[in-house]
């Protein structure tokens, strides 16, 4: 019995031995995936695979014998062959997309429709990768827009670094650069040439009660005597030969600068014929006569005006002499000198101006004597005041325009100084929706460096 139970613990290490030398031979072979079959690498594939895609494909995109459709003949598996993977399903015509490679060749994605579109500007093609996407058309990311363009959620401008952002949410394919230059001139000018000068002021109308040069050319026939007349007679009087006679723009007006100036010499201190008219046509006040130097200009001792708010106090309101300071209504702009009726917020300045919370001054919109005006006006710490200008640093021209190139808010570009510049005008006709004050016609011209800074007007409201 002692010899039996010896001799099977024999066989049994016999066994084991056995069992450890056959896992050792290097003839053993691991079972490896056929032709569609899964994967992790192509080692894991028989031979002649590859590993794409999790799945294991034939090498080749012929087979090498046979038909790709018989029953395992000719030596080939049985089966179909697969000789590699199978191309996306792009969408047709009114199926959804992110972007325009989810669709087929012609069609745009708009909107998350496939669709066509023959002012597509679609890029790439045949061999050189996905089609991407052109102007206005869905994506996901800036890469998947053509060159010159990021992808922006809905369209809306991003920030400066805006080709190195993306979008989680499906958003539109922007251009960044509109390839248009600063054309260097701005709307708002009263005038182009000194006749044009020569047009009777909002203002004056309801003063002398007539609404053209016809009524006042009536209304002055029937005073006895223009040259001596005073009161309204007087007022109507004068401004008949400022703005309707026959000498008006050959020595009475100037064009400087986009302004009109009134030239013509006078002698009287109050608004009869010999004095100074009120207005300029686009309603600029006209200062009093200075007698002594027989100019509608503030008298020679009073050039230098205020140096403080409190000096202002019973002081001529700069551009309404008709008007003086009270108590806590004025501010002093020290520039220039005059006193003008302070602001608290841009409702309380005219159209075209904004109320600067520095100095309590409705001016130009884009002026500035300092970067910290520029700052506030703009909302960016980078503004600079330049010029007598604000302007904003930038990369490309959508960094200019927070409404985007194509949604009506295109208004500026960014120069070769890398500053917002506005974009400008061509000519007058570009002016339109940039009027004077009460809606009167403006000219397209260039502006007078630093004039921004001297500029300021009353508020006409509080």
């Amino acid at each position: 019995m002692r010899t039996t139970v010896i001799w099977s613990f024999l066989s049994l290490m016999a066994l084991a031995t056995g069992g450890l030398v056959a896992g050792c031979d290097s003839d053993a072979k691991i079972a490896k995936s056929a032709a569609g079959e899964s994967c992790d690498k192509t080692s894991d594939c028989n031979d002649g695979l590859k590993c794409l895609e999790g799945t294991c494909y034939k090498s080749s995109s012929t087979s090498t014998g046979g038909s790709a459709n018989n029953e395992g003949g000719d030596g080939n598996t049985a089966g179909t062959v697969v000789v590699g993977p199978k191309p996306p399903v792009l969408g047709g015509e009114g199926e959804s997309c992110t972007k325009r490679a989810d669709c087929e060749d012609g069609l745009a994605c708009l909107a998350q429709r496939c669709q066509k579109d023959g002012g597509s500007m679609g890029m790439g093609g045949e061999g050189s990768g996905p089609t991407l996407g052109g102007p206005g058309e869905t994506c996901g990311l800036t890469s998947d827009c053509g060159p010159g363009m990021a992808c922006l959620p809905n369209g809306i401008a991003a920030p400066v670094d805006v080709l190195a952002i993306g979008s989680n949410s499906v958003g539109v394919c922007t251009l960044l650069d509109s390839g248009l230059p600063p054309s260097g001139k701005t709307c708002g000018h009263e005038c182009i040439n000194a006749a044009d000068c020569c047009e009777l002021p909002l203002a004056q109308q309801t003063a002398t009660g007539a609404a053209s040069c016809s009524d006042l050319a009536d209304l002055a026939a029937a005073v006895p005597n223009c040259a001596t007349a005073v009161g309204v007679n007087g007022v109507i009087c004068l401004a008949y030969s400022a703005y309707c006679d026959d000498q008006c723009g050959k020595n009475t007006w100037a064009c400087d600068a986009g302004a009109c100036v009134y030239t013509a010499k006078c002698t009287k201190a109050t608004q009869v014929v010999g004095g100074c008219p009120a207005y300029t046509r686009g309603g600029t006040a006209i200062p009093a006569c200075d007698t002594k130097t027989s100019k509608c200009a503030p008298p020679a001792s009073e050039v230098a005006g205020c140096t403080t708010d409190a000096k202002c106090l019973n002081a001529t309101v700069a551009d309404h002499p008709t008007d003086t300071c009270t108590a806590d209504e004025c501010v002093c702009d020290k520039p220039s000198g005059g006193c003008y009726r302070k602001c608290s917020e841009n409702t309380d300045c005219a159209n075209g101006y904004n109320c600067d919370e520095t100095t309590s001054l409705c001016v130009p919109i884009g002026a500035c004597s300092t970067d910290l005006q520029c700052i506030q006006q703009a909302r960016d710490i980078r503004a600079k005041c330049t010029d007598g200008t604000c302007h904003v640093p930038c990369a490309h021209d959508i960094d200019c325009n927070p409404g985007g190139l194509t949604n009506g808010a295109f208004t500026a570009v960014c120069g070769p100084d890398k500053t917002c510049q506005p974009l400008g005008c061509n000519s007058d006709d570009e002016c339109v929706g940039q009027p004077l004050p009460g809606g009167l016609h403006s000219f397209c011209d260039t502006p007078a460096v630093g004039t921004a800074t001297s500029t300021p007007i009353s508020a006409i409201t509080d």
